[in-house]
Parts: C-alpha cells; sequence; structure tokens
C-alpha cells in the first residue's frame, strides 16, 4: 500500500491568515468573535471554538467589548458601517483577492458601469457573491450557467465590468466569459478573471497526483465550494470519494463501491478551507487500519 498527500493542497494563505489571527487575539486574552463561519469547514471552525473563540451570525448580539473577526469571504459595506458606528473593533481577514475584487465594482460602478460577476447564487447564494454585489452602486447581474447571460439586456449604451467568484469553476469561467462577450457584443465590457491561484495550484498538484494512484480521497467541508470542484475534478480522473470527516472514509469508501487492497495506491487532497494536519491524521488513520 502506498499513501501519497498533494504538494500544494489544504488552507490557503487568505485562510491560514484569518485562523492564525484568531488564534493570536485568543492568545492575547481578547474575547474573539468570529462574525459567520471563517471557512466552510465543520472542523476547523470547532477547533477554533474549542480554543475560546465565539461564532455569531447576527450583528444585534455583537458587544462592544467583542473584537470582532471579519472572515476571508468579506462582508457588506453595511457590516463594516455597523462596526463603525457602534464602536466595535474587528480585524478585516477578508482575503486579498477578494478585496481586489471590491475595490474595482466600487471604482467601475461609480463610474456607470453595471456589474457582472460569474459566481454561485441559485442554489443558495455564495458569501463571497453576497459580499462582492454589495459593494456596487449600480445593477448587478449574477452569472451561474448559460441561461442567466441571456437575461443581461445589450444594448449600445451600456457598459458592463465583468469578474468572477474567486472560486468559480475556472473552465466554466472561460467558456461563460466567451460566451459573455458574444452576448454583449453592442456593449462595452471590461474583463477581470479574477480567480484564486491557490485553487488553480491545488487542481493542478492534485490532478498530478491523482494520474499516478488508484484512489483519491478528497477532504473538505461539504458546503465548500472550492472542495466540490475539486472533487469533481479528481472523480474525472480516478475513482474519488469526498469526506468531512476522516473517520467515515471507510464509509464513503463502501457507498462508492471503492476497494482498498494492500497493493492500492492511494491519493489524499484537499481543498483551500481544510487544514493539512487533518490529511496526515487521515494518512495515518488508514495507515493503522490496514496495519501499514
Amino acid at each position: 500500500m502506498e499513501i501519497k498527500i498533494a504538494e500544494i493542497c489544504g488552507l490557503c494563505n487568505g485562510c491560514k491568515r484569518a485562523i492564525d489571527t484568531v488564534f493570536k487575539e485568543v492568545k492575547n486574552g481578547r474575547e474573539v468573535v468570529i462574525f459567520k463561519e471563517i471557512v466552510h469547514n465543520k472542523n476547523v471552525n470547532k477547533m477554533l471554538v474549542d480554543n475560546g473563540a465565539l461564532t455569531l451570525d447576527n450583528l444585534n448580539d455583537l458587544k462592544s467589548n467583542h473584537l470582532v473577526i471579519i472572515r476571508g469571504h468579506g462582508e457588506t459595506p453595511q457590516v463594516f458601517d455597523y462596526l463603525h458606528n457602534n464602536k466595535i473593533e474587528y480585524r478585516d481577514c477578508t482575503c486579498p483577492n477578494v478585496l481586489k475584487i471590491h475595490e474595482k465594482i466600487v471604482e467601475y460602478s461609480a463610474q456607470g458601469y453595471e456589474i457582472i460577476l460569474l459566481g454561485k447564487h441559485k442554489e443558495k447564494m455564495h458569501p463571497e457573491v453576497e459580499g462582492n454585489i454589495a459593494w456596487s452602486t449600480t445593477n448587478c447581474y449574477l452569472v451561474e450557467d448559460q441561461d442567466d447571460i441571456q437575461k443581461i439586456p445589450n444594448a449600445k449604451n451600456k457598459k458592463y465590468y465583468i469578474a468572477c467568484q474567486t472560486t468559480f469553476n475556472m473552465q466554466k469561467a472561460e467558456v461563460y466569459i466567451e460566451a459573455l462577450k458574444n452576448h454583449l457584443k453592442d456593449c462595452e465590457i471590461i474583463i477581470n478573471k479574477s480567480l484564486c491561484t491557490a485553487q488553480k495550484e491545488i487542481n493542478n498538484s492534485s490532478a498530478n497526483l491523482a494520474k499516478t494512484v488508484d484512489i483519491m480521497i478528497v477532504v473538505g467541508g461539504k458546503n465548500s465550494s472550492n472542495s466540490k470542484e475539486l472533487y469533481k475534478h479528481m472523480s474525472s480522473i480516478r475513482p474519488s470519494i469526498f469526506i468531512e470527516d476522516i473517520n467515515t472514509y471507510r464509509q464513503e469508501l463502501q457507498n462508492a463501491n471503492i476497494a482498498i487492497t494492500k497493493d492500492s495506491k492511494i491519493g489524499i487532497t484537499a481543498g483551500a478551507s481544510t487544514m493539512k494536519e487533518e490529511l496526515q491524521n487521515l494518512k495515518q488513520l488508514i495507515e493503522k487500519d490496514y496495519n501499514f
């Protein structure tokens, strides 16, 4: 049996920065409150709470002695206004890539550009998408599939600024941007492929590993957009399972009708919201279970 972990996987710099900030401020004795989920991974969120942080979803529950951590997905201007107006201290851990999108949306909407954002919004609006569109002062159009493109007005007096949710599927983004160019041929458009390079690097590294093994195990939060996209990618290369709790890997293998033998080559990877320590723990668990 051979078990390998992808060379590049797990927490991206933005997520790590936010988590490190929580640990630092808790260690400093502050009453740290994480506003909403810091990452889409219940194990990471539980670990932070177990180490002394609080989590709150409602602005009205915040108190003046709280130190609020703004998650990597970013927040709306209204959240920052509330914190300022109520003199509540905070640490803005919005991912730098997301901040750049906010800045550009503010800049171009001020110039009269309407905003087109490629992002997930149909099943449930992704928090990054919710934050992004809130920074615009003009109309916003969300694109998750080809049908959304046809709803956007095409007229010569229209001008659009196009951006992407940082974790949006890269292949789909390329296809939809070309479709937007064709659909909005009478309009002025500015395109910003604001996709996260960390996600691309994780996907490439994981794909390289998948080509050398028999089975891939993807570890991540079930509500993590980038982890779900990673699993889809791995499944297109090798038989794969997607687990949130490492202790369920045997059951998930059984559900997927995938068998591990003493000769199996197993690859392990994770999305950008999973701590790499979990992958080492999974590797050790498999080795123990199979007396490797």
